[in-house]
């Protein structure tokens, strides 16, 4: 093991995230650690695979006391959602061997979470074993209730995952006992109705958590074993706070396990978006703390060095979970080591990534960090030297233009930035407009204060001109000018009535009457425009032609979109296919049944498509809000062939921050 250079010295008032703490027969080398999360790093087989030691590693080496892999699956029963491992039998031996050798290698603690999704599916095929058959999850799998055959059959399964985990060099385990996972399901009487020895009573229904607990400490013996508890289900009918410090004090009373980590869920995601405020579940953990003799983490949007500091000053925990903050930076303890928490990329909670690929059965990567997820590949890319210096001019100040910018400086390169705004950061300044999409801010200035610190030479309020790029003899230029708004197809010509998303989230101008918002694009444009309307005081109907607006967002964030959207009073009509604007009369001509999708359509003996009719419907609007967007691409044409000219971002195809981003990443990597 190499020595480990992490030291409170340079941390300031953060120096009590630094000090050691003693878990058992194990010590943390510090109080932050990564917790349990699917990285969808695995083989054919559900085994993790070089990528995922990797991504450990590169966590490890940033100096985290402790990363815990994802759930793993104890038994064939289990659903595997998220791309989540299997722990069926000695197969996955050789793989914790690798992950374990190699986090230990940089001074680091690791174990896996050991779980069973029970009724928690994504929708896949295979069983759904439960306590009872009763249907909790959002997919609304009807569980099959197992029998006492099948009980113990699963809490051997848990004992010998356990020795599996041991054998392969795992510092112990961690059981997955809240979530809505299997053991979570037997303590709630939401979902536990058994007449068994395994139900109708608190105490019966905890008797499988305690089993299960007995069996794994038995295997991994004087090894870790933590728990990873709910602070609340917060689920009517199931267990609330009080209910779960009654199971929490049961759990220490046992005297098997070494820390508790608290956190909350029990229907579907546990992921808090940027909508929810940062230390969600500190009141959780702090509640527990004050109730068991046990050490106790804490999770719940702690992206802070600060408020993670604060929380174990405050004595809400004895350590915390800082899982996405490493995800968005694998080197966050060391730069608290050394002073440099300016340096410290932000997690801004958007889940686009994170999340999100794992629903697109993809690995975790993050929206502001092209190396996360692919790190066996790219690891070394921002400190190779480039083979030789370049003048690299970049034109547009947005997220692709920024990143570019800071690669390229990494690599060496001598860089200049124009912007024509006053402030970095783009349309993401704008997005940032919505309540509860502050947190976009965070990365775009980030990125600013990083192009500074590494010397470019930043010029705002200055639209980049032809002559003003090649007065600086440039090798490179990058086109990073993103995209405007443009008229509708449906639109014939412009029309002070017509405006565009980003104007009205700007606040301008001011609008009355009935506002009629035409989403486009599938994203939160259009959502963040109808919320900024009706907090004018407008009546707004919010129309597209999917079977609901927004439908490239990550579920989580949509919802918490449309919640705000139902409290507005936003009227949303899914189908809807807007048509023409008819200026003279006020009014949007819409057809409404036609899906916007693709599909199968009926043709004649012709190969012609038979068009269905569809019921028009005309909305009568005193403003009309869409979501068009072009490429501004000018300077393209103004620029001699002689330049080397390079273009990225929405310059290139108005999308999303990641594909911005990491594309700008990868430009600035070639040259």
């Amino acid at each position: 093991m190499s020595a480990d250079p992490l030291a409170p010295g340079a941390a300031g008032n953060l120096s009590r995230l630094l000090e050691p703490l003693r878990l058992g027969g194990r010590t943390l080398r510090n109080r932050i650690i990564v917790t349990a999360h699917a990285t969808y790093n695995i083989d054919a087989e559900h085994l993790p695979n070089e990528d995922d030691v990797a991504y450990f590693v590169e966590r490890a080496r940033g100096g985290a006391a402790l990363v815990a892999m994802g759930t793993t699956a104890v038994h064939p029963s289990s659903p595997t959602p998220y791309g989540i491992y299997h722990n069926f039998d000695d197969r996955i031996v050789p793989r914790y061997e690798a992950l374990s050798a190699a986090v230990h290698e940089h001074g680091g603690l690791i174990v896996p979470q050991l779980g069973h999704m029970g009724a928690r599916t994504d929708g896949e095929a295979g069983p759904v074993w439960a306590p009872s058959q009763v249907s909790h999850h959002l997919w609304g799998s009807v569980p099959y209730a197992m029998s006492r055959a099948d009980v113990r059959t699963v809490m051997e399964a848990y004992a010998s995952a356990a020795k599996r985990a041991v054998r392969g060099g795992m510092d112990g385990v961690e059981l997955s006992v809240g979530h809505g996972q299997m053991i979570n399901l037997f303590l709630s009487p939401l979902t536990n109705q058994r007449e068994d020895e395994y139900g109708g009573s608190d105490e019966a229904r905890f008797r499988f958590c305690r089993e299960v607990l007995e069996g794994v400490r038995e295997a991994v013996g004087d090894a870790l074993l933590l728990v990873r508890v709910n602070g609340s289900d917060e689920a009517p009918g199931s267990l609330d706070q009080d209910a779960w410090l009654d199971i929490d004090q049961r759990i220490a009373e046992s005297g098997l396990v070494d820390a508790i980590n608290v956190s909350a869920n029990f229907y579907g995601s546990v992921i808090p978006t940027m909508a929810v405020a940062r230390g969600c579940y500190l009141h959780y953990a702090r509640a527990v703390k004050q109730r068991v003799d046990l050490p106790v983490g804490a999770v719940g949007r702690i992206t802070d060095p600060t408020m993670a500091a604060q929380a174990l000053e405050d004595g809400d925990a004895d350590f915390v979970g800082m899982t996405r903050a490493h995800i968005a930076d694998p080197h966050l303890v060391r730069k608290i080591a050394e002073g440099r928490t300016d340096e410290i990329r932000p997690c801004i909670g958007c889940i686009q990534m994170c999340q999100g690929e794992l629903g697109r059965h993809r690995n975790v990567k993050c929206v502001y960090n092209a190396v996360t997820g692919r790190e066996r590949f790219l690891r070394e890319v921002e400190t190779t030297p480039a083979a030789a210096r370049r003048r690299v001019v970049v034109v547009g100040g947005g997220p692709a233009g920024l990143e570019t910018a800071r690669v390229s400086a990494l690599r060496g390169h001598d860089v200049t930035l124009f912007d024509e705004r006053a402030e970095l950061g783009g349309v993401v300044r704008v997005a940032a407009r919505t309540d509860g999409r502050d947190g976009l801010i965070d990365a775009v200035d980030w990125l600013g204060n990083e192009v500074r610190r590494l010397g470019v030479d930043v010029r705002l309020r200055r639209t980049a001109e032809a002559a003003d790029v090649l007065a600086l003899k440039p090798d490179v230029v990058v086109l990073a000018t993103g995209a405007s708004e443009a008229l509708p197809l449906w639109a014939e010509r412009e029309d002070r009535r017509l405006l565009g998303a980003a104007d009205v989230v700007s606040g301008r101008p001011a609008l009355s009457g009935t506002v009629a918002v035409v989403d486009e694009t599938d994203r939160t444009s259009g959502m963040s425009a109808a919320l900024a309307a009706a907090e004018q005081g407008c009546s707004v109907v919010l129309l597209t032609a999917r079977p609901g607006p927004a439908e490239l967002v990550e579920r989580e964030v949509r919802d918490d979109f449309l919640q705000r959207l139902v409290a507005a009073g936003v009227e949303i009509r899914t189908s809807t296919q807007v048509r023409s604007w008819d200026r003279g009369a006020g009014v949007l001509h819409c057809g409404v049944g036609g899906l916007a999708a693709l599909t199968y359509r009926d043709v004649d003996d012709h190969g012609h498509v038979l068009v269905r009719d569809v019921p028009d419907l005309a909305v009568a609007a005193d403003f009309v809000v869409h979501t068009w967007t072009e490429p501004r691409a000018e300077l393209f044409e103004d620029l001699p062939d002689s330049v080397d000219v390079r273009a990225v971002g929405d310059v290139l195809n108005p999308h999303r921050i990641e594909g911005a981003v990491h594309a700008a990443f990868e430009l600035a990597a070639s040259f």
